[in-house]
């Protein structure tokens, strides 16, 4: 079959956990013998004004790599969700090659123009749903202040992205029992609400709502994630919960060593919670050797990063080891005798703690979301409670002061699905989409 990816980064230069999915999905299908050709974003804030791009081949895969400005037009917070460029770009590919399927994951920066340019020419979609990006413009559903917010309205979602100015945030601050009464008194049809952007927010969940109707199938790689969408009005029967496959054919065997050796694996940003795992790892006593390492990369988080550094600074057994290619991961597992996930935001289903314990490495993490869902607290794992240092340090003394509490954890290693089943799945969905539309053509062209 011909079948387009489209994704907003793609490795070598994105390694994000979307991004990496793709690229195997990707590669997988290729080995499997099909046509395959991916469409993605290198750069959203290319120094020219102008949509170009540059064709690529990586394992024998033709990589359209697309650069424009986002910032550079009128109306960026528009082409944010739908975006001319992008769909000009899409038609282009159209008519050197024509998909029989196409396969969009998350959604992010690639906009919702790919999926309604796919559908006006009668090429099945399937999304998967790697975040929250459809409902919340920030896609990790954290508001502006950092806490977390249980689903979008106009009225809220303006606030959020108002609240990025300082000139709206520190009333907040100050104020927030007033301020949220003054929010929500604001009419978004008021000249105040158009000028704080309600109705571009009423607009853009209306484009996506109407987008996701138009996709044949939407993936969510876990329940809660499913749950959310259907909670904001998908239909329960077009979502499959299937959780990414690990490719284990890449494992290696974990290696010795009298220390405790707790990791972090992922981006190196603040929703991620980093600096939690770094107060709590300062709060550590105990004569038992331990070292701590850091694997990630602080692109665009110049501020955060400086923060991590100044925290790492009196921490002497804790290490900053820099990014990482999605090749190297089991080597860094190989070394690692528990992982950290102390995510902020709510996760869904996190590609480190499937490759984490398809390799007996237990989790730590964040007690919500997808990360609940996979480690059980006392069993294959333990949980601690969301934003709190303290109780993670809890955890991790614990492992310090229990002997027989790590190798409890390693004993009850979950089953896990293989990248060549999550393969196997794509390869009987695709056919069966394609014979779809075949056949109401058939019927259309007979009457």
């Amino acid at each position: 079959m011909r079948i387009l990816i489209a994704v907003h980064g793609y490795p070598p230069t994105h390694y994000g956990g979307a991004e990496r999915r793709a690229e195997r999905t990707a590669r997988g299908l290729k080995e499997r013998g099909h046509d395959v050709r991916v469409l993605c974003i290198e750069s959203a804030t290319d120094s020219a004004s102008a949509l170009r791009w540059e064709d690529q081949v990586q394992d024998d895969i033709l990589v359209r790599r697309l650069f424009f400005n986002l910032g550079a037009n009128a109306d960026p917070f528009r082409w944010s969700y739908d975006n001319p460029d992008i769909r000009t770009a899409f038609k282009m590919l159209l008519q050197e090659w024509r998909p029989e399927v196409m396969h969009l994951f998350s959604g992010y920066l690639m906009s919702s123009s790919v999926v309604r340019g796919a559908a006006t020419h009668r090429i099945p979609v399937v999304i998967s749903l790697t975040d929250y990006w459809w409902l919340c413009h920030r896609i990790t559903l954290l508001r502006a202040d950092g806490t977390r917010c249980n689903g979008p309205t106009p009225i809220d979602c303006a606030r959020c992205q108002a609240e990025t100015f300082r000139r709206y945030r520190l009333p907040a601050q100050l104020w927030p029992g007033v301020t949220q009464k003054v929010w929500h008194a604001i009419s978004p049809t008021s000249k105040l609400g158009e000028q704080l952007g309600m109705p571009e927010q009423i607009h853009r969940a209306a484009v996506l709502r109407e987008t996701l109707r138009l996709a044949d199938v939407l993936i969510a790689p876990s329940q809660y994630l499913a749950d959310t969408y259907i909670r904001h009005g998908v239909d329960p029967a077009r979502i499959k919960v299937w959780r990414q496959g690990v490719e284990r054919d890449h494992c290696l065997l974990r290696t010795a060593d009298p220390a405790l050796r707790v990791g972090y694996l992922g981006q190196m940003k603040e929703h991620k919670g980093v600096h939690l795992l770094l107060d709590a790892w300062s709060k550590l006593r105990s004569p038992h050797p331990r070292r701590l390492a850091l694997y990630g990369s602080a692109t665009g988080e110049e501020f955060y990063a400086q923060r991590l550094r100044t925290m790492l600074q009196p921490l002497k057994d804790a290490a900053w080891k820099g990014s990482f290619k999605g090749s190297e991961v089991w080597e860094i597992l190989a070394h690692l005798d528990v992982l950290v996930v102390p995510s902020r935001w709510v996760e869904n289903s996190p590609n480190s703690i499937l490759e984490a314990q398809a390799v007996g490495v237990p989790i730590i993490g964040s007690n919500l979301g997808g990360i609940a869902e996979l480690v059980q607290h006392e069993y294959n794992g333990l949980l601690f409670e969301v934003d709190n240092a303290a109780d993670l340090a809890l955890q991790l003394q614990r492992l310090l002061d229990e002997p027989d509490l790590l190798p409890k954890l390693w004993q009850a290693r979950p089953p896990f699905l293989s990248h060549e089943d999550s393969l196997d799945q794509l390869d009987a969905l695709y056919p069966s989409l394609s014979a779809r539309y075949r056949n109401a053509s058939i019927v259309r062209e007979a009457a």
